[in-house]
């Protein structure tokens, strides 16, 4: 399907819209258009997704438990967790459970949380893990 994704957050980004819908609709006599009002994650989200992932892995090491441990997986040698890893392998499919969607580009500004929430109730009842979400003040962002 051929389309544009578009932001109007403003009279002047609503008033182009409008227009463009009209222009379409006379050339074409025919449009399907989708929206939302939910806005999607953040770029400080995105960064403390990255922040967690980055201190679960650390955690899950620390504790001497590698990937093949936590997944009952049946490899010889010790597999050590990455960010990258406790993304693909822990992360996304909650994610795809919780919204049917693998991508976290494509969540909400309000899926993260309930993803954590899902995530580090399992981490904290079945591996004895506790990693709090990063905020501004243990990301060292300044506000």
């Amino acid at each position: 399907m051929k389309g544009q994704f578009r932001v109007i957050n403003s009279q002047q980004s609503l008033d182009a819209a409008i227009q463009e819908l009209r222009e379409k609709w006379h050339q074409n006599k025919w449009l399907m258009m989708q929206t939302t009002t939910e806005k999607q994650r953040s770029q400080l989200q995105n960064n403390a997704l990255h922040v967690w992932l980055t201190q679960v892995s650390h955690a899950l090491n620390d504790k001497g438990m590698d990937v093949r441990q936590v997944l009952q997986l049946s490899k010889r040698q010790e597999i050590p967790w990455t960010m990258e890893a406790v993304k693909q392998h822990l992360w996304k499919p909650v994610q795809e459970a919780y919204m049917g969607e693998k991508s976290t580009t494509r969540a909400s500004s309000t899926d993260y949380p309930a993803i954590y929430d899902i995530l580090n109730k399992t981490l904290v009842e079945k591996l004895g893990i506790f990693v709090p979400w990063p905020c501004k003040e243990n990301m060292g962002i300044k506000q």
